[in-house]
């Protein structure tokens, strides 16, 4: 499926805040870095604009307004991915914007035209334990079908209730060849420390930025704790990533060993995260 990717865009389009999109966008960038595979990207949180301010020479932010401005910007923002040679273009979507974006990539048959160009989205599904939010997930499914790929990201940190798990969704998803992560829990001491890093460095700081170590973003257990996350969620983006990059872009991938639940600190090699 993949030979004929050339480029791949990835969105996290769902209706619902707080569920980690912003959260989980971070360490696939720093996997994309890691693996030196060129991406650019949009942020269209005009509530936020995080990504965009973490990354300000890599990302645009783009404002949607009604629905016929949205449509316009979206219309622009597509463009400019299909005339761009880097390889991988990831959008961090605002709550409640799903309306406006599938609208665009409907009426404009954006998914269709970008196909033909050998561009395939990868949508980045987030299961809740609120009805109405999995009501979405599933609207998103029925309206883009097998025209995309899916990568299912649960988030234990905000969803206690899986109803996700054996159901009906799910098995189609799979059907369709959706592969799945899990976000680590990061504690939230790191969490406001990286606050307080970014609000003393006077600008938003990237997840592996702020653990890279000999930086004085963090002290060093409270680094370790951002080094072991970004681990773990890099075996599992390696293990995805035919539906992350095309083919031409797929990285060199040593086997892995199961990694243990939450390795010691103490005995947890740091990731050269250089710049």
């Amino acid at each position: 499926m993949n030979n004929n990717i050339i480029k791949r865009i990835h969105i996290n389009p769902q209706s619902k805040g707080s569920l980690g999109k912003s959260f989980e966008a971070e360490f696939r960038t720093a996997w994309l870095d890691y693996h030196q595979i060129a991406w650019n990207g949009s942020d269209l949180d005009d509530r936020h604009h995080s990504f965009c301010d973490r990354h300000p020479e890599r990302v645009q932010f783009h404002k949607l307004g009604s629905e016929d401005e949205s449509k316009s910007t979206l219309l622009g923002l597509f463009r400019n991915v299909s005339r761009n040679d880097t390889p991988v273009h990831v959008i961090d979507c605002r709550a409640q914007a799903d309306g406006l974006i599938v609208q665009a990539l409907d009426s404009l048959q954006l998914i269709e035209s970008l196909a033909a160009q050998g561009i395939r989205f990868t949508f980045f599904l987030f299961p809740s334990e609120d009805t109405e939010s999995m009501n979405n997930l599933l609207e998103l499914f029925y309206f883009a079908g097998d025209r995309v790929d899916y990568v299912i990201v649960h988030n234990p940190a905000k969803v206690r209730t899986n109803l996700f798990k054996k159901s009906a969704i799910e098995a189609e998803l799979k059907k369709f060849g959706a592969k799945e992560l899990t976000l680590p829990v990061v504690t939230s001491i790191t969490l406001l420390a990286i606050k307080r890093a970014e609000a003393k460095a006077g600008r938003k700081l990237s997840f592996a930025e702020a653990a890279t170590p000999g930086t004085s973003h963090l002290e060093l257990m409270l680094a370790g704790e951002m080094q072991w996350a970004i681990q773990q969620m890099f075996r599992q983006y390696d293990a995805v990533a035919d539906l992350l990059v095309p083919s031409e872009q797929m990285p060199e991938i040593e086997p892995q060993s199961e990694p243990e639940a939450k390795p010691a600190r103490s005995k947890q090699p740091m990731l050269n995260l250089g710049e």
